[in-house]
């Protein structure tokens, strides 16, 4: 009986586990997809990016990973199943930014310790496009407000 009841905790826990979805797999399931475009910030880049934007300077030098990912005309199936995913990571962050306005649906979303920001999910959907970037380290809550109150954090990571 005893274990009868270990296994079925066992799956119950591994189904649960296996059905968690973060950026990081987001990303490693998508950066292949035949419309997707990615990069990911290698440490020995890092110092060039500075140079990309005033705002990606502010932020790079506490950057500890960075991750970018666009997706050109999207099939229907393939935008919900974005927006799906994403919404299911982001629903254990905090939404800094959430603007729905003339077909453009911008999010900021973060996670905090104390009053250092640790992660940021910024996405962009407009018609069949979808933009995400991710940056993880430790931010200012002002250095990520004013990012988001740019709304160009599109053209960070292009």
């Amino acid at each position: 009986m005893k274990n009868i009841y270990l296994v079925l905790v066992s799956i119950i826990l591994f189904v649960n586990c296996s059905s968690y979805q973060s950026i990081e797999s987001f990303y490693d399931n998508h950066k292949n997809d035949p419309n997707a475009s990615s990069f990911q910030l290698p440490t020995f880049l890092k110092n060039a990016v500075k140079n990309v934007s005033p705002e990606l300077s502010e932020i790079v030098g506490d950057v500890d990973d960075f991750r970018s990912i666009s997706f050109k005309d999207c099939s229907v199936g393939q935008d919900q199943q974005i927006t799906q995913e994403l919404n299911s990571i982001t629903k254990n962050y905090k939404d800094v930014v959430r603007k729905n306005e003339n077909g453009k649906n911008i999010s900021v979303s973060v996670k905090e310790k104390g009053n250092v920001i640790k992660e940021v999910i910024l996405h962009s959907h407009k018609e069949n496009d979808h933009y995400v970037m991710y940056l993880k380290g430790n931010f200012d809550t002002e250095k990520i407000n004013r990012l988001a109150e740019t709304e160009d954090f599109e053209s960070l990571g292009r």
